[in-house]
């Protein structure tokens, strides 16, 4: 009786979990949800009206509205609602890329499979940089042409559309550099998920294109092909900063700052602060005159790793940023704690009754406490500096170059930065989830303000003083084509800060 009794429970559950897949929405409940999704951002953003008026903002509301009919499925009704989260321009607010939307098997046993590649934009080609599917015709540096009769200029001016993840502001650059970083995925909520893919490609040196059909496959299998195709490439770096010295002669050294997240699986490796500080001591130790400094593809992290690094390149104490909250942002924080029914939860918010206490000029309630950095004491370095930069330099790492910049440190090399150069929207975060479609939105409660003088430089987005993308050549003999040239600049004794 208890086997039937739980086979019946289970295949209930089933039968209700199948039917909230295959659910679709009324336009009213998308509509209901497209005015929730609005009224929070408004409420609870630090600075919803940064890069779009409110007017605007309005209008573009008023502007989806009248195309919500029918009944929409969950991916359509996603899409719907996306320009809303995108218009105000912020990085870290974005769509939760809701689970459902990745997989077709509401048990979730069954894996999601995709488009069996990674792949740079270079040149606006679409080229294999590796190949995870079974079929070994296509080799590094294969162009993509078409996938499933549809050319893939079209493909990437759709996906860039529908990125989850963009930086700050209009920024066309980090928009790109998102699409190509999460294509996969981008393509999988688009198309949904397929058997396989039609492919028209085209190798290098070869005029005619061909076609061939290849099998999507899942995370497991491409895993394993990565080892057994690409045995040389380590995935697990060595930590979140590594150094090395690349011209003994120029007395040259590269500083690979690769994220400011705390990472709890490489906490063996040594700490941010610990392995940093060794770095400027073999700086030091190696005499380097020019360094290096790569945050291509930084995404950011803890500000307190960006702001330990940045106080090895200044001589003089400086305050590093501001941070607010509106009113209603920090009550939405507090009530986030609450939540959690523990001691630090209550502490922490009764910490914010107590820190966030100064009220500035704008309106915001800023901390009691200063924020001033002094300089490192030992290992300072004051020599030449190279920041590599592009789409995904962001968050923290935005503030480094801002910082940088801003002091007049350093020749900046690459594309532009994707984060903004005056501040973000950070620090705290809540989640709205929408009441029908239960769809969610990360949202940033803190307006981080990075203290610099916008005299120097008035643009929203950094630009490099030397703007380096990758070439064909470089890219087919697995050469960096960003890095090679900051070493010419280097040979050319070429620096502008």
């Amino acid at each position: 009786m208890k086997k039937v009794f739980t086979y019946i429970i289970f295949h209930t559950l089933l039968c209700i979990s199948l039917l909230a897949y295959s659910q679709t929405y009324s336009a009213e409940q998308i509509k209901d949800d497209l005015t929730k999704l609005k009224t929070e951002i408004e409420k609870y953003h630090p600075d919803p009206y940064k890069y779009i008026s409110k007017e605007k903002y309005q209008s573009l509301y008023d502007s989806i509205v009248p195309t919500i009919k029918g009944r929409l499925t969950l991916r359509e009704a996603y899409f719907t609602l996306l320009p809303m989260v995108q218009a105000i321009g912020c990085g870290h607010t974005h769509m939760i890329l809701d689970k459902r939307l990745l997989s077709k098997n509401p048990s979730g046993s069954d894996r999601p499979k995709y488009f069996p590649f990674s792949v740079r934009l270079i040149n606006n080609q679409l080229l294999v940089s590796r190949n995870y599917s079974a079929e070994k015709k296509i080799t590094r540096g294969t162009e993509i042409l078409a996938i499933d009769g549809q050319p893939v200029k079209e493909i990437l001016q759709n996906l860039e559309h529908k990125s989850y993840y963009n930086g700050d502001g209009i920024n066309l650059n980090a928009r790109k550099y998102y699409t190509i970083r999460e294509f996969r995925k981008l393509y999988y909520i688009w198309k949904g998920e397929q058997d396989s893919f039609l492919i028209s490609y085209r190798k290098q040196g070869q005029e005619k294109p061909k076609t061939i059909k290849i099998e999507a496959k899942d995370t497991y299998f491409m895993e394993k092909m990565l080892e057994t195709r690409y045995p040389d490439v380590d995935e697990d770096t060595t930590g979140m900063v590594s150094y090395r010295v690349i011209d003994s002669t120029q007395k040259v050294a590269l500083v690979d700052v690769r994220s400011f997240m705390y990472d709890f699986k490489n906490i063996g490796k040594g700490n941010f602060e610990g392995e940093t500080k060794k770095i400027f001591r073999k700086l030091e130790e190696n005499k380097i005159e020019n360094l290096i400094l790569d945050l291509r593809g930084n995404s950011g992290g803890l500000l307190e790793y960006s702001i330990f690094l940045l106080r090895y390149f200044t001589n003089q104490p400086f305050e590093a940023y501001r941070l607010g909250f509106r009113d209603e942002s920090l009550q939405k924080l507090k009530q986030d704690y609450k939540k959690y029914d523990g001691v630090y939860a209550r502490e922490a918010a009764s910490r914010l009754n107590t820190e966030f206490s100064v009220r500035s000029s704008d309106g915001f309630l800023e901390s009691k406490y200063a924020q001033k950095q002094r300089p490192h004491d030992e290992f300072r370095f004051n020599k030449n500096v190279y920041v590599l930069m592009n789409g995904g330099t962001f968050s923290a790492a935005a503030l480094l170059v801002s910082k940088l910049h801003n002091m007049g440190v350093g020749t900046y090399i690459g594309m532009g930065c994707g984060g903004a150069y005056d501040g973000c929207s950070a620090a705290q975060f809540s989640t709205i989830q929408l009441p029908n479609t239960s769809l969610e939105i990360y949202l940033p409660l803190g307006k981080i303000s990075y203290n610099i003088d916008a005299e120097k430089y008035n643009k929203p987005i950094l630009q490099p003083d030397f703007e380096v993308n990758a070439n064909l050549d470089d890219f087919l003999k697995n050469e960096d084509t960003v890095l090679k040239f900051t070493l010419d600049l280097i040979k050319n004794k070429v620096r502008i800060r």
